[in-house]
């Protein structure tokens, strides 16, 4: 099943560089709020077939939903490291979202 996923991976990056997605279901929530391991372990479901296909991935801010902070999770290709960090450095060069705090920050500051 591993070998499955990274084919399909691979097969994805002989068409394009990156491939970019959200890095979670839904935005974050409060701490504490989630006490069930299944709907804490669904949190990662995007993020779980690239850790077995091996692939390099990083995630960056992206912006708000409801108020709460939303991940974008950019994938590169197998030894491809140099090009994801360019990618994530220009989409914070083209967005302030790695500046802005949600208004709910202080309260945990």
């Amino acid at each position: 099943m591993r070998r499955l996923i990274r084919q399909d991976f691979l097969d994805a990056f002989e068409d394009v560089d990156v491939l970019m997605g959200p890095a979670s279901p839904t935005p974050a929530f409060d701490l504490g709020a989630k006490k069930d391991p299944v709907s804490m372990y669904l949190q990662d479901i995007y993020t779980i077939a690239v850790n077995l296909a091996g692939i390099p991935g990083i995630s960056v801010p992206a912006g708000f939903a409801g108020g709460r902070p939303v991940g974008l999770q950019i994938l590169g290709t197998h030894f491809a490291e140099a090009q994801l960090l360019n990618v994530a450095h220009q989409f914070q060069q083209a967005t302030d979202w790695h500046l802005q705090r949600p208004a709910f920050a202080e309260e945990y500051a």
